[in-house]
């Protein structure tokens, strides 16, 4: 099998017909426009993306490009004045930054001092509230003692390492460039410079993997005690190699479907043998606390910034270029980056915040009033969204309460196809389409 958007049968099929997404390239007057009217709520969430890399994984999905110290140092710079844009066209929202989430690419890669810069920034233009939650993704090769001892200085306080596999065969596969090793020696370093938040990701669904050496890297991972596992499957996307090599036989298909449900299963079972709870369908944690902005990515505010970074104020959708050199030259120009933007209705969002908030495992009713006000069965029935919660129910993935509704145990594994179909169909193919030209007219996902 090859995991790609056409793996998920009828479930895809009826998916990729309920949701359907257009941007366009406004004039940067509209866009401002739409930017500034689009925010639901003050408490915001900002992502950062670093799109640079010391090499290319095959497999990745994500806007990357290979490191060139030059352009490394005018995009770093660019960013900052970004977030000056930004703060200059909103200062009169009295925004308040909640969580900072930096991915890539490789995040750790920056010297620290990038990400203190980025903190004063911010903090020039929003306010940044108490106790801020501030994480990057890292790479383990980069997280030497020295350098994550400045990332705490710098004010980074959160870390989700790209472990992947504690097997040697599996990171080949994977085409990444850090060693089990690397990943030992990132963890103790971690610990020893005081993270108390710390997040391992490790994948599957990898060629050649088994169920058994899979629950086995999850039992190597969980010796380590850390906060937070989250489980991701090898995602497949015809615009990066891994796709062409597979479909040639170079590497062999994935796991079967079968198969994918036992590993999944797999690994709810064995990290709650080790005390990790589910907090979403894909992570697991020893706490309340998650490693995430993915409830802000979905329901909003969010603020981005960096090259093919997305943003979600609530109201409005937007999607920079994910061209650096584009992305440096409109700042320069004092241009926001934005390559489409498209506005967001009350009832789109709140179909997004319910399947937020069951990727969460728990809904609850009252949370969905306070936040829309609106009855939760009235929306649902108003939008049409209550037929496919009752097929839900039928199929025994949902168990409806009087206040809320709860994810079951059969509806997990449901979920996780969902999740991972949607991001195959939206959020890979929005990033497809915004790397075939820096600046489309309309891209519509998907």
């Amino acid at each position: 099998m090859i995991l790609d958007k056409n793996a998920f049968g009828v479930r895809g099929f009826f998916a990729e017909r309920a949701f359907k997404a257009t941007f366009r390239r406004e004039g940067q007057e509209a866009a401002r426009d739409l930017v500034r009217s689009g925010f639901v709520g003050r408490d915001i969430s900002v992502y950062i993306h670093f799109p640079f890399c010391t090499g290319l994984c095959p497999a990745c999905p994500y806007v990357r490009y290979i490191q060139k110290p030059s352009l490394m140092e005018s995009y770093c710079n660019s960013l900052i004045e970004e977030v000056g844009m930004y703060g200059r066209l909103l200062k009169d929202l009295e925004l308040r930054i909640t969580d900072i989430h930096v991915g890539g690419g490789t995040p750790s890669l920056p010297d620290p001092v990038f990400y203190k810069r980025v903190l004063e920034a911010l903090g020039e233009w929003f306010d940044l509230c108490k106790g801020l939650s501030f994480g990057i993704e890292a790479n383990p090769e980069d997280l030497t003692e020295d350098k994550v001892f400045k990332l705490r200085e710098a004010g980074v306080n959160e870390l989700s390492i790209g472990v992947q596999s504690f097997f040697r065969e599996n990171l080949r596969t994977l085409g990444r460039r850090h060693s089990v090793e690397d990943s030992i020696d990132a963890i103790e370093n971690v610990e020893k410079a005081g993270f108390e938040n710390v997040n391992l990701d490790m994948m599957y669904m990898i060629p050649r993997q088994t169920v058994e050496s899979w629950v086995e890297d999850l039992e190597l991972a969980a010796e380590y005690k850390p906060s937070q596992i989250t489980t991701y499957p090898l995602l497949i996307v015809p615009y990066r190699p891994m796709y062409s090599l597979m479909r040639r036989g170079r590497v062999p298909e994935q796991p079967s479907m079968r198969e994918f449900k036992q590993m999944y299963y797999s690994a709810v079972d064995r990290l709650d043998d080790h005390g990790y709870k589910p907090v979403r369908y894909y992570s697991f944690s020893r706490s309340p606390w998650e490693y995430s902005t993915v409830e802000r990515e979905m329901v909003g505010p969010l603020l981005a910034f960096g090259a093919g970074a997305m943003g979600f104020p609530g109201r409005c959708e937007y999607v920079n270029t994910c061209s650096v050199r584009e992305y440096v030259k409109s700042i320069a120009r004092g241009m926001l980056p934005i390559a489409g933007i498209r506005p967001v209705s009350k009832e789109e969002r709140g179909i997004r915040w319910i399947a937020e908030r069951l990727s969460a495992l728990k809904l609850e009713f009252e949370d969905f009033e306070r936040e829309f006000g609106e009855k939760f069965r009235e929306f649902t029935r108003r939008t049409g969204f209550s037929r496919a919660l009752t097929m839900q129910r039928l199929m025994g993935h949902l168990k409806f309460y009087e206040d809320r509704i709860e994810l079951t145990r059969k509806g997990l594994f449901g979920r996780n196809l969902s999740g991972w179909h949607f991001v195959l169909s939206v959020p890979c193919r929005i990033v497809e389409e915004y790397l075939r030209t820096p600046w489309p007219r309309e891209v519509t996902v998907p």
